[in-house]
């Protein structure tokens, strides 16, 4: 009777360590994880962490080379060109464009640093700002440039804007440092779910599938990806170049109220700027 007995409680007191012992494996386990886990976190953050770091150095970049930088060049061009000017008013023509330039270069600086949007998007939608900077170009380039709006213009996200703005900028100003063009086009065409930006010139080209030194081709693809968009370059070493940017049409929130005021496309025709 007492085996009987005693054997019941063996049986229960085997099983119970048995149970104490896989609890207790699988509590080291789980400490052993957390640790990794933590471990691994830590390795996340870090990486996290520098690929902020990388990504704002590559905005900085950027926006000075599409801001200080350009206006630099156009500014030391403008001082070479009152140098080589014999008549009194077209070396104070020249003088003047380099010190509005100073001005803008100054202005974008400071904005570039509390990374606002490009300023002419501060007080003008996409068209207008992209006019007035194509008119600047053109007198400071001394390049004609034929701008035509398309579609029914819409305020869009400002990611968007000031990416199309930017590639804008940066194509004109690569056809003034390197294209030596007669003719210039600029079309931004409006879809239902697409704006397309195109860039053409009748310059001197060149061969895209080249490495190419500099920041500009490749800060304009950079930025078109960031917003989800696509950048197409087309040239040939004499035969001009094309840069085509596509990006989605991210409506601006908030929207525009449904009765506010939109311009088609045929109010805004055909333009060519002296």
């Amino acid at each position: 009777m007492l085996a009987g007995v005693a054997l019941p409680l063996v049986i229960a007191g085997w099983y119970v360590s048995g149970e104490h012992d896989k609890r207790r494996r699988l509590v080291e386990r789980l400490r052993t994880t957390m640790a990794e886990n933590a471990d691994l976190h830590a390795r996340l953050l870090d990486q996290a962490r520098r690929a902020g770091v990388l990504d704002e150095r590559h905005r900085v970049a950027g926006e000075i080379h599409d801001t200080v930088a350009q206006d630099l060049v156009a500014l030391i061009g403008q001082l070479n060109a009152a140098d080589r000017a014999c008549a009194a008013p077209a070396r104070r023509r020249h003088l003047d464009q380099a010190a509005e330039l100073a001005r803008r270069s100054l202005s974008e600086a400071r904005r570039s640093v509390r990374a606002l949007r490009p300023e002419p998007l501060e007080s003008a939608r996409l068209p207008e700002a992209i006019t007035g900077m194509a008119e600047s170009w053109s007198r400071a380039a001394g390049v004609d440039l034929m701008l035509e709006i398309t579609g029914t213009p819409v305020a869009l996200a400002a990611d968007v804007e000031a990416t199309l703005f930017r590639v804008a900028q940066e194509a004109l100003a690569n056809v003034a440092k390197h294209a030596r063009a007669t003719r210039t086009g600029l079309t931004l065409s409006y879809t239902d779910e697409t704006v397309l930006l195109d860039v053409r010139d009748d310059g001197t080209g060149f061969a895209p599938q080249k490495p190419a030194d500099g920041f500009g081709l490749d800060g304009m693809r950079q930025r078109v990806r960031g917003v989800g968009g696509t950048l197409d370059i087309e040239s040939e070493p004499g035969q001009g170049t094309a840069v085509a940017a596509a990006v989605p049409a991210i409506p601006a929130i908030p929207a525009i109220p449904a009765g506010g005021s939109r311009e088609s496309a045929d109010a805004v025709p055909r333009r060519r700027l002296p």
